[in-house]
This record gives structure tokens, C-alpha cells and sequence, in this order.
């Protein structure tokens, strides 16, 4: 063997031995990867699951609100026809002096 077919050998064999550990760890990367992609994964359905809970809340509220608003003209409506109707009664009541 010649001076340069040993340098060149421990290139090869350092580079065969390198993607012997690379595959190896690549499993084991692949793995975390998965894992941390999953982990990802369920966060942004959570997010997404959450959003849409609040969403529906908040429409709630906003229809509670919408009735509460139609309770509250009703209650005035009411209160005015009755303040009327006292007040006519009280005009009558004055006119039969």
C-alpha cells in the first residue's frame, strides 16, 4: 500500500463508521421528532378545541344578551303602557271634581 491509499482508507472507513452512527441515531431522531410532531399536534387541536369552546360561549352570552335586551323593551313597553293608563286614571279621576 501506498501513502495515499491509507489516508484514503481511514477517510472511507471514518466515513462508513459515521453513517453506521448516523442511521443509528437517526432512528433514535426520527423517534424524538415523531414524538415532539405529536406532542405539536395535539397542542394545536387543544388550541383549536379551545378557541371553538370559547367561540360558543361567547355566542351565548351574546344571545343570553340579545334576550335580555328583548326582556328589558318588553319590561318598558309594559311600564309605559301602565304609567299611561295610571296617568289617563288619574285625569279621570281630576275630572270628577
Amino acid at each position: 500500500m501506498g501513502m495515499k491509499t491509507i489516508p484514503t482508507l481511514l477517510t472511507a472507513s471514518l466515513a462508513a463508521l459515521t453513517t453506521l452512527l448516523v442511521s443509528c441515531d437517526s432512528k433514535q431522531e426520527q423517534a424524538r421528532e415523531r414524538s415532539i410532531e405529536n406532542k405539536a399536534d395535539a397542542l394545536e387541536e387543544q388550541a383549536k378545541a379551545t378557541k371553538k369552546e370559547g367561540e360558543q360561549h361567547a355566542d351565548a352570552i351574546e344571545d343570553a344578551k340579545k334576550v335580555n335586551d328583548l326582556n328589558a323593551d318588553a319590561t318598558r313597553k309594559e311600564a309605559e303602557a301602565k304609567a299611561e293608563a295610571l296617568k289617563r286614571e288619574a285625569e279621570a279621576t281630576r275630572e270628577q271634581k
